[in-house]
């Protein structure tokens, strides 16, 4: 599998096929990306009403017993 994420300067655009592909029967599927966040924390949805900005994790105090 080939994934080649790109931005076309021009109306034609050329990729480069692995040389395992020669040969074979490939299909090619062009579509435009969403926007991604800049921001990579994952935010919670405002309607659970947590506020946890704060928060650390402690695993030793979770796997006591």
């Amino acid at each position: 599998m080939l994934r080649q994420v790109m931005i076309p300067s021009k109306e034609n655009s050329t990729i480069s096929i692995p040389a395992e592909f020669y040969g074979t029967e490939v299909e090619i599927i062009v579509f435009p990306l969403e926007t991604q966040q800049t921001n990579t924390t994952k935010k919670l949805p405002h309607y659970i009403g947590l506020n946890m900005p704060d928060f650390k994790f402690n695993r030793e105090t979770a796997n006591a017993r």
